[in-house]
């Protein structure tokens, strides 16, 4: 068994212990602080009741780990010896029932991971997972079939595009997505793609796939899909997003020529998810989502049905320089302060998930940001308070209802009880995993009666006061009727206290078939027997007769005590054994009856749809409690939509600052676009705030186009169709890409794929390469962005001959943020004292003041004094060479020679 599982950490289940040998104990010790067992080969174990948190901790650690159980007993060993005739097996057959991995955990009854309450925001409420990435080519640039799957809901995402040489969007799709594992082609990726996914995620667990044996083709997929265990052979029952993947002229269901690297994708998932024994719980979800390539704006005018169903571009730079989620790589300060962090006031794990879905897909619909407005708006009102509190209690109750609807699915799949390895496990703490299964059932039914509850409250509000279109969806009365005929049901059909003791759901008569008709075949043959009866067990049925009483001669004796002996007929015995066979099959339908109502609540359909709508509640109940809590005037941005004379613009007046507010916030008004021109050229000195100004206002433009309100005095703006940011200067020496490498393909992601729409930051391009180069390369792209895309930007530099050129362009402001100077000294820059005042003026800054920085990074006052004596130098030089310079120009128009103004030149 170790030899086809060398990567995976095997746990055998010896008696009530799972044990590892050899090299899997080592580490097992080393790992999890466990002791050696006493033996003559390494080896170690831990109890079964300790399953959850030792291959938790395992897996955490980036391990693969297989459980593997004991699925017969002595007994069952006994007599499969007894029928094969030959050979004696002397060790019961162990299979493996589950292989666990960092992006396929599902949080199962025997993982002891609890679902059934409210999790603290320590990253486990958040998503993870398993990519699968196929590589094309077409017409020379890369093409990518793409397939996620999210193994604790269930959620597919499959998709196929044409990326540019750069792989904008499959960088974008990796930031949206953060995958915990990727698995690819082996002997088919590219060296780009290659460095991308080292570069990228460099931290993440990658796997290569035998191709077609592991990592399946797209006929093979589709033929493998079409087995009864996943979606059948009927295709038109498929999932629309997989229907639409097929060639809809054949006869035979194959793929489209369109979405081969797709259904390829899906199939190497496919093939892992067999391996980890996982494969039918999640195929059978069904829920499969289109990934849509990216659209690029096209238009020069918009109007509002131009950005219908049109969502904001951020691509993984754009996330990271932003700080707009919390990422893998970030310390525990940078991601608590990140967006995610600072509006995440959600009370449930689903309600995150769908925050952080909202940061990373801000939309530009002006009719939903408004519905979304009005709700964030209706909730802030003090006529509202006492709601709010109420719908937050109910919210905090809650537990994560979306990965507890995946569990449930998989324990109501007759499939894994007569099918899957763990059907047939024997386990010892099996009482307390039923009893787990149950409470997750019944927290399940607590979370929607609470969502019941929820409809309830804004119901009778609404009978008094006016709502909001948006809460009017979520929370609408028809959709609580069906809720609560659902809830009924379930509250009827069994005895909720007595299962949760039991660990074993009895069906109250009359509402399962299968368990009453069970009872009646015992009845009846319990009917039969209407004798007084004697004795127990296999005895139970036993005549008793007194001595003095001759039995017929067909009576058997069986036995006596004083004054009686017992008999048996042979009547007596087929009715016995009829009465043992239905009660077999009645021990048999109360086991199968808690799988059936867990098929049975899983048949309904009504709870997914449930579970979105209370997400976006909890979503707009955070939003509304950030604006209560930022401690800062705020304002409801204003979307504008004209499509005669367009311009688009962004113009933030923020608020002074707040004497409530728990933080220093320096207001600073803000205008690009419309009637001011599009491009800010900002200057400053170093440490001035000029990134940080950058940021605010990209920030706020996100949190405008997720539909909050945002901290300023107003807020006035066109849709953005993406942001791009080309700020910090990093390498990225897994890719072998060097600083100003990486600056110069970050600006050719914004000058290739900006539009007039765009909101572009970028900050000292060019600091990468020498200075006149830098300067050359800063120039031409300032000119690129205010004269051909006149995009809104920002443009921070410290090359201040950029600022003379920019005041003949009237698509350039000048801008310059602005500083106190005291002790200025052009002979001894040491004594100078600048002080910063992070205010936003006109105009553009005389100097850098470098050297003050030095000095607070505690360079020794000597080497400041001799770099500005060597800075002075330089400057001299270049003076000189200006004036001479403009001297032979004169000179030039002034009817020199020729042979004048070679000995000019060559004097320089």
């Amino acid at each position: 068994m170790k030899s086809k599982n060398f990567d995976t950490l095997l746990l055998f289940k010896v008696g009530k212990f799972y044990e590892l040998y050899h090299m899997d104990a080592v580490i097992a010790v080393d790992c999890l602080g466990l002791t050696f067992m006493r033996g003559a080969f390494a080896h170690a174990g831990f109890p079964e009741a300790a399953y959850g948190k030792f291959a938790d901790q395992l897996v955490s650690r980036g391990y693969k780990v297989a459980r593997i159980e004991q699925t017969e007993t002595p007994q069952q060993l006994e007599e499969r010896n007894r029928n094969a005739g030959f050979g004696k097996d002397k060790v019961v057959r162990r299979e493996i029932c589950r292989v666990t991995t960092s992006a396929t955990r599902t949080y199962a009854v025997i993982d002891g991971c609890s679902t059934s309450s409210g999790e603290t925001d320590n990253g486990e409420s958040q998503s993870k997972y398993l990519l699968s990435i196929k590589e094309g080519a077409y017409d020379h640039e890369p093409t990518y079939g793409i397939c996620l799957v999210d193994t604790s809901v269930g959620k597919f995402f499959v998709g196929e595009f044409l990326d540019d040489d750069y792989s904008s969007y499959l960088r974008t799709l990796i930031a949206n997505f953060t995958p915990a594992q990727v698995l690819f082609e082996r002997g088919n990726l590219s060296t780009h793609c290659k460095i991308i996914l080292n570069g990228v995620l460099n931290s993440v667990q990658k796997e290569g796939l035998i191709p077609k044996r592991q990592f399946l083709d797209a006929e093979e997929t589709v033929k493998l899909l079409s087995n009864d265990k996943y979606l059948g052979v009927d295709f038109s029952t498929w999932p629309g997003t997989l229907r639409n993947m097929l060639d809809q002229d054949s006869i035979v269901a194959k793929p489209n020529k369109n979405s081969m690297l797709a259904v390829s994708a899906l199939g190497a998932v496919l093939y892992y998810l067999q391996r980890c024994l996982i494969d039918v719980d999640m195929i059978t979800m069904r829920d499969f989502t289109r990934l849509e390539p990216i659209e690029h704006f096209s238009k020069e005018e918009c109007s509002e049905s131009t950005w219908s169903n049109r969502q904001m571009i951020l691509d993984g730079i754009t996330l990271e320089n932003l700080n707009l989620i919390p990422g893998d790589n970030r310390d525990l300060q940078t991601a608590s302060l990140s967006l995610y962090s600072t509006l995440n006031k959600c009370q449930t794990s689903f309600g995150k998930r769908m925050l952080h879905q909202w940061i990373c897909s801000p939309i530009c619909h002006l009719t939903t940001l408004k519905e979304r407005q009005d709700a964030i708006e209706f909730l802030m009102s003090p006529a509202n308070v006492r709601l709010m509190e109420e719908i937050g209690e109910l919210l905090r109750k809650m537990p994560d209802l979306e990965r507890l609807l995946q569990k449930i699915h998989t324990l109501g799949l007759k499939y894994r009880t007569e099918s899957h390895p763990d059907g047939r496990a024997v386990l010892f703490e099996a009482v307390s995993y039923n009893k787990r299964k149950i409470k997750d059932l019944l927290s399940t039914l607590a979370g929607f009666q609470a969502c019941s509850d929820l409809i309830e409250i804004y119901t009778r509000f609404r009978k008094h006061s006016e709502g909001c279109r948006l809460l009017d969806q979520c929370l609408g009365r028809d959709d609580g009727d069906d809720l609560d005929s659902h809830l009924n049901h379930f509250s009827k059909l069994f005895d909720h206290s007595l299962a949760e003791k039991e660990g074993m759901i009895t069906p109250q008569k009359g509402l399962d078939f299968e368990y009453d008709n069970a009872c009646r075949n015992v009845d009846k043959a319990m009917h039969d027997l209407e004798v007084t009866y004697f004795g127990s067990g296999k005895n139970r049925f036993q005549m008793e007769i007194p001595e003095s009483v001759n039995p017929p001669r067909y009576y058997e004796f069986k036995s006596r005590r004083k004054g009686f002996n017992r008999y048996s007929t042979e009547e007596l015995e087929e009715l016995i054994e009829e009465v043992i066979k239905a009660e077999a099959y009645k021990d048999l339908q109360i086991e199968d009856a808690t799988r059936r109502v867990f098929s049975d609540f899983d048949s309904r359909h009504i709870w997914t749809g449930v579970v979105n709508r209370v997400s976006q509640v909890d979503v707009l109940l955070s939003l509304a409690r950030y604006c209560q809590t930022c401690g800062l005037a705020l304002c409801r941005p204003e979307f504008v939509y004209d499509s005669k004379g367009y311009h688009p613009c962004l113009a933030t007046k923020l608020p002074t600052n707040d004497t409530t507010a728990t933080f220093t916030y320096i207001a600073n008004d803000s205008f690009l676009g419309g009637a001011h021109p599009p491009v800010v050229l900002l200057t400053g000195p170093n440490m001035g705030g000029k990134s940080t100004l950058m940021r605010q206002v990209a920030v706020l433009t996100v949190l405008a186009h997720m539909g909050s309100f945002v901290p300023a005095r107003s807020m006035r703006l066109t849709p953005v169709d993406r942001i791009f940011t080309r700020i910090g200067a990093n390498d990225r020496l897994i890719c072998g890409q060097s600083t100003f490498f990486v600056e110069l393909r970050e600006t050719l992601i914004i000058l290739r794929n900006a539009t007039k729409h765009s909101l572009v930051l970028i900050d000292e391009l060019g600091r990468g390469t020498s200075t006149f180069d830098g300067t050359a390369i800063a120039s031409a792209v300032l000119s690129h962005l205010s004269r051909r895309i006149q995009c809104r930007s920002f443009f921070s530099t410290h090359y201040h001959s950029l600022c003379k050129s920019a005041t003949i362009n009237s698509n350039i402001t000048l801008a310059h943020m602005a500083c106190m100077v005291e002790n200025e000294d052009e002979a001894n820059p040491t004594e100078e004292c600048v002080t910063f005042l992070y205010r936003l003026a006109d105009g553009v800054c005389p100097k850098s003041y470098g050297f003050f920085a030095a000095r607070l990074a505690g360079v020794k006052p000597e080497v400041v004094r001799n770099a500005y004596d060597a800075s002075t130098t330089f400057f001299d030089s270049a003076s000189r060479k200006r004036i001479a310079i403009a001297a032979i120009k004169e000179a030039a128009r002034g009817g020199a020679s020729v042979t004048q103004l070679r000995e000019m030149v060559n004097s320089l």
